[in-house]
């Protein structure tokens, strides 16, 4: 690698739009949903201790945000190209590790 790649790379606005990206969602993931994933833990939890099952619905929201958390990872990751919502589509859970 010469000097000219290294500033043709460098001046690439694609990587500096993905850095802002990067940092966007993982300020999204660590203030946001990481805090949710808490509350649900904590909900099931207790669901479990108090009613002896599980909520239904709280495991159904927990599938949903487990992909978009994956989502999330695959592209700061550089492992997909694809940006998360709400800057990209709505990937269900069966697609989102694809």
């Amino acid at each position: 690698m010469n000097k000219d790649d290294v500033k043709e790379n460098v001046k690439n606005v694609d990587v500096w739009l993905r850095g802002l990206f990067i940092i966007v969602f993982g300020t999204i993931v660590y203030f946001v949903l990481f805090p949710l994933i808490w509350i649900l833990v904590l909900l099931q939890f207790f669901t479990k201790a108090i009613t002896g099952n599980l909520n239904e619905y709280v495991g159904t929201f927990s599938d949903t945000l487990i992909s978009y958390v994956r989502q999330i990872l695959n592209y700061i990751t550089f492992r997909s190209e694809i940006r998360p919502f709400p800057f990209g589509p709505w990937q269900d859970q069966n697609s989102a590790g694809e």
